[in-house]
């Protein structure tokens, strides 16, 4: 990532868009190291005033890519507490790279609203009150969704110009607890809840009509908490070399060495899980996103120690601390703020430039 990457709004398919110098947005490709700048949208609002910004890209299908802007419940000019939402008409400014601009599309609502205005305002604004801060989406077979405030996801149809709601599988109330995140992996869409050690992941039935979420894992990851607080004190940490770096733009051309030690969830470097007897508490761990192609999830603690969990196995291995020795901030309690699980793309067609 350029160092003026100020911060990330979404990433799709190898593609990143981020908030960055001159208070511009930008969506750029880090394998190609090629990116473009984003005009502001016709109503000439930043887009940071929006609740959410997300990329739709598919290099299988297009090199071209959107922009979707969706506004929060607040924004809307203080609506009526009792009028439903989302609108059975919802206007979204949505940006075209194969036109070059942005345009108001109007979706049209399929099916009833997640509810009244009052109860989504009622959810809070960040999803998570330590990690990510952001709610996220994923493209999925022509389809954006889109985890909303108010406890539903957004199916956007970019073919149809049409939508639907989803309740998540979590309430508003159970979110104040248990941290609710969206992701892709393996099978599609996936839904996961993680409060204190107790993990719940869902995967998507979108079969029939009625889409529905149906519960694949329930997990107490109590004793992996345990292991990684173990295994992680600073005598341990010194001596471990795990696959992190800090990559900025004028590193590009150290990544071929970084590489040499990538991780690889299919090597044999799992951690013995042992049952947890101590009456110790070991804290919580924070849920950091799911692999793209298999059914394995990275977690880390309150001191940024990552362990990728596989679900269908119950094995861990653990990857070191996200903050290398180096990191400007890493004696200064640096945590993790926002995280994505990147995939590259070699193939875009955003415009050369040098980074």
């Amino acid at each position: 990532m350029p160092e003026d990457a100020y911060s990330v709004y979404d990433h799709c398919n190898g593609l990143v868009l981020f908030h960055g110098e001159g208070g511009n947005d930008f969506v750029l490709n880090p394998a190609t190291r090629r990116q473009a700048l984003l005009p502001r949208p016709s109503d000439e609002h930043a887009i940071w005033r929006y609740a959410g910004a997300y990329l739709a890209f598919d290099p299988s299908i297009s090199l071209h890519y959107k922009v979707f802007l969706v506004p929060d419940v607040d924004v809307e000019h203080s609506p009526d507490p009792d009028a439903e939402w989302p609108p059975a008409i919802y206007k979204l400014p949505v940006f075209s790279s194969m036109s070059g601009c942005w345009e108001e599309t109007a979706f049209l609502r399929q099916g009833g609203p997640a509810g009244a205005v009052a109860e989504m305002q009622s959810d809070s604004r960040e999803p998570m009150y330590a990690g990510p801060q952001r709610r996220y989406a994923e493209y999925w077979r022509g389809a954006l969704y889109v985890h909303c405030r108010g406890a539903y996801v957004m199916r956007l149809s970019l073919s149809e110009d049409k939508y639907k709601i989803i309740k998540t599988p979590t309430n508003i109330e159970e979110n104040k607890h248990a941290k609710p995140y969206l992701g892709r992996s393996m099978k599609g869409v996936y839904f996961a809840a993680l409060k204190h050690h107790d993990l719940r992941v869902w995967t998507l039935d979108d079969s029939g009509e009625q889409m529905h979420w149906v519960l694949k894992y329930h997990i107490n990851l109590e004793a992996l908490c345990h292991q990684v607080c173990e295994l992680t004190k600073w005598e341990c940490r010194k001596q471990t070399n795990h696959p992190w770096a800090i990559l900025y733009d004028r590193s590009f051309e150290e990544y071929d060495d970084v590489g040499s030690e990538e991780w690889n969830s299919d090597n044999d470097d799992v951690l013995d899980i042992k049952e947890n007897n101590s009456a110790r508490s070991y804290g919580s761990l924070m849920f950091i996103g799911f692999h793209p192609y298999k059914e394995i999830v990275f977690l880390a603690n309150g001191r940024s120690d990552m362990v990728t969990y596989h679900l269908s196995s119950s094995k861990a291995q653990y990857l070191g601390n996200a903050f290398p020795d180096d990191y400007y901030g890493s004696q200064l309690g640096a945590y993790i703020e926002e995280s994505f699980i990147y995939t590259p793309c070699f193939v875009d067609s955003l415009p050369k430039m040098d980074l």
